[in-house]
């Protein structure tokens, strides 16, 4: 198993690799020779990619702040247990599982229940008010259109080595991001090895 010393040496070679691979396909698309479907869903994606990106950091950073200053929606739960004197539930259903449902807890379920709704409540109010709510929602939106190109991507035949260069650099890029992603790579290597392979039987 390779060292985790060698993992900036690795990542710093994936990404001389894809700014060689972005030179190539750009150059392709300036010139007029991105004839293959796959050059052009390329820069369709390094666009909603970056986009998904930049959303996903406005979001977090909203979150943080927001989080700041009211803290996030949760109550404690006040236990019999002297090595643990509460729990915290940010759920309703988590309140009924510590204190189960005995007519003994209740009343303190109830309250404890309309102090997470209320937190809640406020919650939500102050999200919208900064725009949390409305960047989470189109990060939301981002994700879905860069899981479709993904989904594209892979399924799509390339006409050319420049496309084939395309669907690896989309695999590469996304799979720094989300390594352990179902399906990827070994989606785009399927598919790269049936181009490759298609590509090479017509110059037969």
């Amino acid at each position: 198993m390779p060292s985790k010393a060698q993992a900036p040496g690795r990542k710093a070679t994936r990404r001389t690799g894809l700014a060689a691979a972005a030179r190539l396909l750009s150059a392709s698309l300036s010139d007029g020779r991105s004839e293959d479907p796959l050059i052009l869903l390329w820069q369709d994606w390094r666009e909603t990619f970056a986009s998904s990106q930049r959303l996903c950091r406005e979001a977090q950073r909203l979150e943080r702040e927001l989080a700041g200053k009211i803290g996030f929606p949760r109550v404690e739960i006040p236990l019999d247990d002297p090595g643990r004197p509460s729990a915290v539930a940010t759920d309703a259903r988590q309140i009924d599982r510590v204190l189960g449902t005995a007519p003994a807890t209740l009343s303190l379920r109830r309250r404890l229940k309309r102090d997470l709704a209320a937190a809640q409540a406020r919650w939500d109010a102050e999200a919208a008010a900064v725009g949390l709510t409305s960047a989470v929602e189109r990060e939301a939106a981002a994700d879905r259109r860069v899981d479709k190109l993904l989904k594209t991507a892979s399924r799509t035949p390339a006409r050319s080595i420049p496309g084939v260069i395309a669907k690896l650099a989309i695999a590469t890029e996304w799979s720094e991001l989300e390594p352990d992603a179902d399906g990827y790579p070994w989606d785009f290597i399927r598919g790269v090895l049936a181009d490759l392979t298609a590509l090479t039987a017509k110059e037969a």
